[in-house]
């Protein structure tokens, strides 16, 4: 009888700890209730360190490799992407604002980094008045890295339907848009627009128009027109990585080139004679999103913002192409177990230098061309 009053008491002691540690984590927990994110949240715009404060709405959303955090806070509104191929994705991001590709900004924060803990513990602690976010968000953010990147308020094409579209093809945004097609081809990337040159059927969330200081629901309303919009943003792009057997590889890429230098010449003649369509796939894939039909003429500045790319391209040169993917290199004390570098050393170098070649020998055949762009 004694002996099970011990174990009675024992177990009301147990309890009694339990809940005062129970008390004591829901001390530590966010007394403020998460908001749904707002889609025309005003972006964060330090990058220098992040520091995110007041932190009042979480999306956590199951897109990429490992997932993206769209977080909105005090001080503006940010994405965290947790990606396997991070310092590949820094590499396509400071290639393209090399080349004058509209993107967003971009940091990598690495594990041993005070940024990186902070962030996590405000992230954690935000969510903390959400159990299943909480739960969640403490597995996913079990990360080496974290791939800050800059939230873009703005509309995906599908938006542009009606109305719309006759306002957002103004001259300066096709042009950018056959830029983006440019970079694009130059890095082998067939999941936003679809050519000739790839199986894609294009992606049409990896490009945005930023629309400036409207609301929400004005942004959702197909009937709208009346926006501040900006420009086209390139988001998530992707590119060919080395293999370790490269046989089989080098065959497509090869491939692939034939295809890249064929398509390029048809686009010059395409401009010469203005009789043929060699992007009758992307006026299709556009008709598809918006059931708006290019004009030829839109369609001459599309194909022209393609060639000034790939001219670019060739001006910026392979020397400072590889410049940029050795000064993203770590040191081997914050790569964590050698994930980081291993991506970024399987960039392919030569593949880029052989569609250089290939831009060259185009520039140099349809010179009269070139000189006009």
């Amino acid at each position: 009888m004694k002996q099970n009053k011990q174990v009675k008491n024992i177990h009301i002691r147990s309890k009694e700890l339990a809940d005062q540690q129970r008390e004591l984590q829901n001390e530590k927990k966010s007394l403020i209730q998460l908001q749904e994110f707002d889609y025309s949240a005003k972006p964060y715009v330090d990058f220098e360190y992040i520091k995110l404060k007041q932190i009042k709405s979480i999306k956590l959303s199951d897109s990429g490799s490992r997932g993206v955090l769209f977080i909105d806070s005090e001080n503006g509104a940010i994405v965290l992407k947790l990606s396997g191929q991070v310092s590949v994705e820094l590499y396509l991001n400071k290639l393209a604002q090399a080349l004058d590709i509209k993107t967003t900004q971009m940091k990598c924060l690495k594990w041993l980094d005070l940024e990186m803990q902070e962030l996590r513990n405000d992230i954690l602690f935000a969510a903390s008045s959400d159990e299943v976010l909480s739960h969640r968000l403490k597995q996913k953010l079990k990360a080496a890295y974290f791939e800050m990147v800059e939230y873009v308020p703005g509309l995906q094409l599908y938006y542009f339907q009606g109305e719309r579209a006759k306002i957002i093809f103004n001259q300066e945004r096709l042009f950018s848009l056959g830029k983006i097609i440019g970079f694009d081809i130059f890095i082998h990337n067939g999941d936003r627009f679809p050519l000739p040159i790839w199986r894609s059927v294009g992606n049409a969330y990896n490009v945005i128009l930023k629309v400036i200081d409207e609301k929400q629901e004005d942004m959702f309303n197909f009937n709208n027109t009346n926006l501040n919009f900006e420009c086209f943003y390139s988001i998530d792009p992707q590119t060919i990585l080395k293999q370790h057997d490269s046989s089989i590889q080098d065959k497509i890429l090869n491939a692939y080139i034939e295809k890249v230098q064929k398509f390029l010449q048809d686009l010059c003649d395409d401009i010469k004679t203005n009789e043929l369509n060699c992007l009758e796939t992307f006026e299709d894939f556009i008709f598809e999103q918006i059931q708006y039909k290019l004009s030829k003429e839109e369609l001459l500045i599309v194909k022209k913002g393609i060639l000034y790319q790939i001219q670019k391209i060739v001006q910026f040169g392979i020397e400072n192409i590889i410049k940029i993917q050795q000064e993203l290199l770590l040191p081997d004390f914050q790569d964590w177990m050698d994930s980081y570098n291993s991506c970024l050393n399987q960039i392919h170098i030569e593949f880029h230098q052989k569609l250089i070649t290939v831009f060259t020998d185009i520039i140099n055949t349809n010179s009269e061309i070139f000189q006009t762009l």
